[in-house]
C-alpha cells in the first residue's frame, strides 16, 4: 500500500492539477491535456492502483514506477 498523500505528491511532480472533489474520489488533470486521474480519498492506495495509473501518464518508465511504489510502502 502506498499512502495517498505520496501519490498526490508524484502526480503533482508529473503537472497534473487538482479539478474537482466528489463523494469518494478526487479529480487530477494533467495541464495542457485531456487526461485526468480519479484518487480515491482512503488513506493508502493499493500498489496495482498506483502502478497502473502512472503507467497510463506515459511520463515514467517502469523502473521508476516501481522505485517510487518500493520506496514509499506504507
Amino acid at each position: 500500500m502506498v499512502s495517498r498523500q505520496s501519490f498526490v505528491n508524484k502526480i503533482r511532480e508529473l503537472n497534473y492539477r487538482y479539478k474537482n472533489q466528489q463523494k469518494r474520489t478526487q479529480l487530477w488533470r494533467h495541464a495542457g491535456s485531456t487526461h485526468r486521474i480519479f484518487v480515491p480519498l482512503s488513506d493508502n492506495l493499493a500498489d496495482e492502483y498506483v502502478r497502473s495509473q502512472l503507467r497510463q501518464t506515459g511520463l515514467l518508465s517502469t523502473e521508476e514506477i516501481e522505485k517510487f511504489v518500493g520506496s514509499y510502502q506504507v
